[in-house]
């Protein structure tokens, strides 16, 4: 028999479903992580077994982490809704010329005091990544600019993101690194 170890029935996706995260002691003494989606389908997403609690406890929240996209409200969901206009504003006016240095160019807020792991999620719902980026005197917010160039068609793409940002009310800039 199963013994249950943690269970989380309060997953939500990035594309909206609901999940079920378990963990359990299986016969044997061996343990396995699992994550479902909630609805009749009981899709399984990932699992994986380890030999002992404490690493069945590890994957749990690491998988958690990974996969749970906390419910957006307040200035959270408009960062999300901001963030993503403006990446499709960026694609728009990326260009066709990708030549130059290949390079790394993202748009970055700054923004004190807010939630990182909320921030994190308002990107993920935007459809970009996020990091944090602690540099001379400020910590700004680092995104990502997917689904483009590696060259000018990417600075070009960063730079009217953060334009665009700009336009919206954000302390927003950018950060420039070549590869």
């Amino acid at each position: 028999m199963m013994r249950q170890i943690k269970r989380d029935d309060g997953i939500k996706l990035a594309n909206g479903r609901s999940a079920i995260l378990s963990a359990v002691e299986l016969p044997g003494g061996k343990f396995e992580v699992m994550l479902l989606t909630k609805d009749a389908a009981a899709d399984e997403i990932r699992s994986a077994q380890c030999e002992t609690e404490k690493v069945a406890l590890l994957i749990f929240n690491e998988m958690r982490d990974q996969y749970h996209v906390p419910e957006l409200t307040g200035r959270y969901k408009k960062l999300a809704a901001d963030l993503k206009d403006a990446l499709a504003y960026g694609l728009e006016h990326a260009g066709t010329d990708d030549g130059g240095t290949c390079n790394f160019d993202a748009p970055t807020l700054h923004l004190p005091r807010w939630n990182q792991k909320m921030v994190e999620a308002a990107a993920k719902e935007a459809g970009t990544g996020c990091f944090q980026w602690k540099a001379f005197s400020k910590s700004v917010y680092v995104f990502s600019v997917p689904g483009v160039g590696q060259g000018y068609t990417r600075t070009y793409a960063a730079e009217a993101m953060s334009d665009f940002l700009k336009d919206r009310g954000y302390d927003a800039g950018m950060y420039y690194q070549m590869d």
